[in-house]
């Protein structure tokens, strides 16, 4: 059951019964109760996108709009996991306007980087191009056709019809804005344009710093995105996609899938809880990250393509009760563990404890896990001990947020019922 459709039938009841007041203010607090558990209020992915032209660095951080953009951000976060954006070209500047990047890579110039299958525009009119977001370049004529390219707007440029790139080919679909940096950004739409067309009609408007035309066009000349640190993606031994993201003041160090071998052979020695079966469809993952800070805790955003959404998580190593590697549940427990937030996981992890696999505070965080999704068994007869599979994909569980919209909507159609009873038997004719 969704939320809306909760929320409907609560309304439904008052307008038939016609006490609007007392159960309208129920169906409120649904909205607000139902909403607060949701996803919507989850906290968005941030990245950092280190930028370098010249002598000078600085840094870009951008919220991106994980839930009300989903195919944009993974798809963005895809091509930022592999590297693909990595020494990637600031191309073109259009000052007042926007910058763009995404597209062309140093090592390849003039050649357009590799791109996946286009994504859905998602284009939504809350989300207008305003300045300081980020948003998906595509071909004319054509809503459906970003790829890996994407623009900041320097202005107010949602506008308005026919001009607006709010009402332009669809939309252009806005998937996040910068937290801090802007000045960054600001910084390269103030530099020298270059008319670099003679090598490809994408860098007619190519920003460029200490360009000698003796000279010619240098590497060094060039703006560039180094990379995005605290992206890493992994591909899992059953043929998916995994993208994780780390807290903007974490770096990966490492960030690997475990092999099959071992995956089999880890997955085997856990145990689940009585007439429960629990499926590791998407592998098992091992990640090293640094700057951590001391103490300070920090988050890990695992984003996954799993048919079947993940319910639990659960990590392999040692903790502070027992130093020898063992599964154990990795739940959220106000300091430490994963939370699931609908397409994705937020794991909390804290310099040397429960997590970390070597339990130490050394300004680094090592951590070995897997998702899982947990489903109770309904016959009688399952063994004790539940049931174990690696790659099989049971069908889909509820939220915990579903249940608190269901518990608010039965409670409510019994309150309707009673106070309909007192109606019929004290409703004095007309």
């Amino acid at each position: 059951m969704t939320i809306m459709r909760a929320i409907s039938r609560i309304v439904f009841y008052c307008r038939r019964y016609r006490f609007g007041q007392m159960y309208l203010r129920i169906a409120a607090c649904a909205v607000i109760v139902s909403s607060l558990s949701s996803p919507l209020f989850a906290a968005n992915t941030i990245v950092r996108m280190e930028v370098g032209y010249g002598t000078n660095r600085g840094n870009v951080d951008i919220e991106l709009y994980d839930d009300q953009a989903p195919k944009t951000v993974s798809n963005f976060l895809r091509y930022a996991g592999r590297g693909d954006y990595n020494y990637n070209i600031i191309h073109r500047s259009v000052p007042g306007f926007v910058i763009q990047g995404g597209g062309f890579n140093i090592y390849g110039l003039p050649y357009h980087m590799v791109v996946d299958p286009p994504v859905q525009n998602e284009f939504s009119p809350l989300r207008s191009n305003l300045r300081g977001t980020i948003a998906m370049a595509k071909l004319g004529s054509n809503p459906d056709s970003a790829t890996s390219e994407w623009f900041f707007n320097l202005a107010n440029n949602g506008g308005v019809s026919p001009n607006g790139l709010d009402f332009q080919n669809g939309g252009f679909t806005v998937f996040g804005h910068v937290l801090a940096g802007m000045n960054v950004v600001d910084d390269i739409a103030g530099l020298q344009i270059l008319d670099h067309s003679d090598a490809g009609q994408a860098f007619g408007e190519l920003p460029v710093i200490n360009y000698d035309p003796a000279i010619g066009l240098q590497p060094d000349n060039l703006v560039l995105v180094t990379r995005i640190p605290n992206v890493k993606g992994a591909p899992t031994p059953s043929g998916g996609w995994a993208i994780f993201t780390a807290d903007v003041d974490m770096t990966f160090n490492s960030m690997n899938t475990v092999d099959a071998a071992t995956a089999v052979s880890l997955l085997a020695s856990f145990v689940s809880q009585p007439n429960q079966s629990v499926y590791f469809n998407n592998g098992m993952f091992s990640l090293t990250m640094s700057g951590v800070m001391g103490t300070s805790g920090r988050v890990v955003t695992l984003h996954d393509g799993a048919t079947a959404r993940p319910t639990r998580y659960y990590a392999y190593g040692p903790t502070l009760d027992d130093p020898a590697p063992h599964w154990y549940d990795f739940s959220y427990d106000g300091v430490t563990g994963a939370e699931i937030m609908s397409d994705r996981m937020i794991l909390h992890f804290v310099d040397g404890k429960r997590g970390d696999d070597d339990l130490a505070v050394n300004d680094s965080i090592t951590h070995t896990g897997a998702q899982a999704v947990v489903t109770e068994n309904t016959s009688s007869s399952s063994q004790a001990r539940g049931g174990c599979s690696i790659v099989a994909t049971p069908s889909q569980t509820w939220r915990g947020g579903d249940w608190i919209v269901v518990s608010l909507f039965l409670a409510s159609v019994a309150l309707v019922r009673r106070r309909a009873r007192n109606g019929r038997i004290q409703r004095v004719p007309r």
